[in-house]
């Protein structure tokens, strides 16, 4: 049977599995799910809607669930889902969709640290970590692993690429291609993620293919048409990640953000 404070609020309706903690002054509403091995702490919130896989930790005063800060938000009913074994620190805000029928949806593995935000429709991969008061806008998407340092601010409908690493206090206004450093006011690509590449414990020659790629897209003087014309023949010739890196650009409503001054060369 969950172990429940006296002092926490469980509707009779929600659906927690049988080893779940609630601390004192939680609250659960109906119709929110917890899975096994998952913590709740003090006086976080779970909302209608909500979703909690096994082993996830929610720290004191997270509120997961809650109303979308839309204008136009009319109400009706959605939700959002958290992935297996991810920890929800401090006073962490994660919002439902504003489309019924609608899940935000945080991956597997991640952390979102103290005062970060996740608004509504947005949708994080695995092992995705928020670093203090990142702040996610509506309609967000992160890939797998993915690392957003602290107060940087992700614009609507940003696309975030693979193992993408984001400096602290960054204004991401246009989409991230994957394996890259972004960094700035507005956030400029600065190389590649060569620290979380070798964590993430890529062969040498998929790193190589990611420099190839990287470089054949931004190269001196190329235009993206020509760029993406070279990715293309790259990826026919075997080069996996040219192919991921010009199916990137193509899905962009937003536009990709280009190298700073220094072109990124350094950490290439």
């Amino acid at each position: 049977m969950a172990e429940i404070h006296p002092g926490a609020f469980v509707d009779p309706d929600a659906d927690l599995a049988n080893d779940v903690i609630v601390g004192p002054g939680a609250v659960v509403e109906a119709g929110v799910a917890i899975g096994p091995g998952s913590r709740i702490g003090p006086h976080a919130v779970l909302h209608r809607g909500t979703t909690i896989a096994e082993q996830v930790s929610v720290a004191v005063g997270a509120v997961i669930g809650g109303a979308p800060q839309v204008l136009k938000f009319g109400g009706g009913e959605s939700g959002v889902s958290i992935g297996p074994r991810t920890a929800v620190r401090e006073y962490v805000t994660v919002h439902r969709c504003s489309e019924p029928g609608g899940l935000t949806r945080v991956g597997a593995d991640c952390m979102l640290m103290a005062t970060s935000h996740v608004a509504h429709e947005c949708v994080l991969g695995d092992g995705v970590v928020l670093a203090n008061g990142a702040t996610l806008a509506g309609h967000v998407t992160l890939a797998d692993r993915v690392f957003v340092s602290g107060h940087a601010q992700m614009h609507q409908f940003v696309r975030v690429g693979h193992l993408v690493m984001i400096g602290g206090g960054s204004k991401v206004l246009k989409d991230l291609p994957p394996y890259c450093v972004a960094d700035g006011h507005p956030a400029r690509l600065f190389g590649l993620n060569t620290v979380g590449l070798r964590r993430a414990g890529l062969d040498a020659e998929r790193v190589q293919a990611i420099k190839e790629a990287y470089q054949t897209l931004f190269g001196a003087g190329a235009s993206l048409e020509a760029a993406l014309a070279s990715l293309d023949r790259l990826g026919r010739n075997g080069n996996p990640v040219c192919a991921e890196f010009a199916a990137f650009v193509r899905a962009s409503k937003r536009g990709i953000a280009r190298p700073g001054r220094s072109g990124g060369q350094a950490l290439v």
